[in-house]
């Protein structure tokens, strides 16, 4: 599974926010008030969804002249999936290796490094 482009994760996170199912004209409005940033045409969220939907994210029932919309794929599922690939592209695949490319050369706190300690031994 690919990573999404950065409008379709903003749209399926909405979507994995929202009860389900949801109609491009409600994400679209979901879209505009949350994101007003960005200019969310219909056109364009329709687009999208039929891309997600190739891509095997969601899945569609049309209902009358509206389509529903249902996830296939958690949003826990995918940010493992994210998270997997990022530790593969920047780490060597080591857990070792995915904290020294998070380390930013700031100081560490003795409170972050007790609660780093503690997560390491409860693992």
């Amino acid at each position: 599974m690919k990573k999404l482009p950065d409008a379709e994760f903003e749209i399926m996170k909405a979507i994995w926010q929202s009860e389900e199912p949801v109609t491009s004209p409600v994400l679209t409005e979901l879209l505009r008030k949350t994101l007003p940033e960005k200019d969310w045409k219909p056109q364009t969220v329709l687009t999208m969804l039929v891309r997600l939907e190739k891509k095997g994210f969601l899945r569609s029932e049309k209902n009358g002249r509206e389509r529903s919309y249902f996830t296939l794929i958690s949003e826990k599922e995918y940010i493992r999936i994210e998270q997997e690939s990022f530790r593969k592209r920047f780490s060597s695949g080591t857990f070792s290796g995915l904290v020294k490319a998070l380390y930013d050369g700031e100081q560490v706190s003795a409170e972050e490094l007790d609660e780093l300690r503690d997560w390491i031994n409860n693992m």
